[in-house]
């Protein structure tokens, strides 16, 4: 039986949390043409492996979760020892969802290199990605080989996500869905067509799949500041209340608040760190309320404790703001149709309507230029006239 490979960094729990935060995993070659990964995420780090497949390439793939806040369970969390074993057995084909040698390249596992390469990237975004694509595709494709598919099932496929009930919003809503799953379809399959190990040279199937026109709509509701306290007012969670306050200090986005822990709020430079977002990590430069808020939140906290936890200490997770906001909206009489991303287009408008530039919001919200000016046209036309009054430079005293 072959000896264990030994990495001292990555052997222990304790080793591996001093490592920082980043995008590319630490490798150790486990065996000829066989390394296993780890990846230093903001909460617990990911194992990947990474096989030769014989034709000057690799692929890789995300196999569990590492042990680094909880215990290894021999499945989806383990250990330094065991993600070596397990290592070795997707890299021989035994292991769920890897590639065996002269096995037809199917969406599936397609999908799985594609998400390997993205979470490396943004792990947020892979995340969502891989939850559409189960959710919305791979039941119906996934074990088909990508050399089969055809125009007319992928179009077929696109309209049946399309609500039929009569309600015009209700369809918009769901081509608008059906739209961003079909991007990211298309993306995996031209990710697999640009890698030359699997052979794959025609496109057309999917690229001339056409999403649907002019379903795309910008998110309209946002709140005044009396309407972000009668929001703070209606729910009874502290956590939450927490919760929604640094949303609309900070302009950040429910995920990006998530993977903040108390590290990241320097208090000194009055900036909030977020780690990981849309755009990648990025400094908040914070306005004196909020610094007061976070350095009243943090306290005397331990440094890897999350930043915004639940009542119980546990950390806010994909759509547990949910349930929460929809009664906190409800009970202060509130647009139904507002969500957390409200107190963020919340954020921007009032900024806009305060004057402050353009380019230092995009940067301190992580977005561009263009998708303000495009998203918050009518805020910015409104205000058009009296920026030029208050800003344009004056030659004679009135």
């Amino acid at each position: 039986m072959p000896r264990s490979a030994r990495a001292p960094k990555l052997e222990t729990r304790t080793s591996r949390l001093k490592l920082p935060v980043a995008r590319k995993p630490t490798f150790v070659r486990v065996v000829p043409g066989v390394s296993l990964g780890y990846r230093r995420t903001a909460t617990a780090g990911t194992w990947v492996v990474r096989v030769a497949d014989g034709q000057s390439g690799t692929w890789t793939k995300r196999i569990a979760t590492a042990d680094d806040l909880s215990d290894s369970d021999g499945n989806t969390v383990l250990t330094f020892w065991q993600a070596q074993e397990r290592a070795k057995a997707v890299a021989q084909g035994d292991g769920e969802g890897s590639p065996k040698r002269g096995t037809p390249l199917t969406v599936e596992l397609a999908a799985d290199a594609y998400l390997s390469g993205l979470e490396a990237r943004n792990n947020r975004t892979a995340y969502d990605a891989r939850l559409r694509l189960r959710r919305l595709f791979l039941p119906r494709f996934g074990t088909m080989r990508i050399e089969d598919l055809t125009r007319r099932q992928l179009e077929a496929w696109r309209d049946g996500l399309v609500q039929k009930d009569g309600d015009a919003e209700r369809r918009r809503r769901s081509q608008d869905t059906a739209n961003r799953v079909l991007s990211i379809v298309k993306a995996l399959l031209n990710h697999a067509v640009g890698d030359p190990a699997n052979r794959i040279s025609d496109d057309s199937a999917w690229r001339l799949v056409r999403p649907f026109q002019g379903v795309a709509r910008a998110r309209e509701v946002h709140f005044t500041v009396a309407e972000v306290l009668r929001l703070l007012t209606a729910t009874n969670d502290t956590a939450f209340r927490d919760l929604l306050t640094a949303g609309f200090l900070t302009g950040a986005r429910y995920g990006e608040l998530c993977v903040c822990e108390v590290r990241h709020f320097d208090h000194d430079r009055e900036t909030l760190n977020v780690p990981s977002g849309k755009t990648g990590p990025r400094a908040v430069i914070l306005q004196p309320e909020a610094v007061s808020f976070f350095a009243r939140l943090v306290g005397i906290r331990g440094k890897s404790e999350p930043l915004l936890a639940r009542t119980h200490g546990q950390p806010w997770k994909p759509s547990d703001q949910q349930r929460p906001m929809e009664r906190a909206i409800a009970l202060a009489g509130l647009d139904p149709e507002g969500t957390f991303y409200a107190l963020r287009h919340s954020y921007i408008s009032r900024s806009i309507e305060a004057g402050m530039p353009l380019t230092v919001l995009a940067e301190n919200c992580g977005t561009s230029v263009r998708m303000i000016e495009k998203t918050y046209a009518k805020i910015l036309a409104d205000k058009r006239r009296e920026f030029i009054v208050n800003g344009a430079p004056r030659l004679f005293e009135a």
